[in-house]
């Protein structure tokens, strides 16, 4: 597909670039722009706890499997 920006440098296609949708472009060695559309994803959220001695403390221990699987999860989702 071939598109072309105004004058403002925009580009216009409707069955790729849904108003409100937000992109990264980030251009290649060879010259070409990589589009990526970014989406909004649920990012599980622990909350820690201050102890007397000034250091967090988690409430919930995770095993190394379970970080592990969070990380993964999280690489495959991009």
């Amino acid at each position: 597909m071939k598109l072309v920006a105004d004058s403002r440098g925009r580009l216009a296609a409707k069955d790729l670039f849904r108003p409100g949708t937000v992109f990264d472009v980030t251009p290649q060695a060879d010259g070409s722009l990589r589009v990526v559309e970014l989406v909004e994803r649920e990012v599980p959220v622990i909350k820690l706890k201050r102890g007397a001695d000034g250091m967090f403390n988690c409430p919930h221990l995770m095993s190394r499997e379970e970080i592990v699987a969070y990380i993964r999860a999280d690489r495959d989702a991009r």
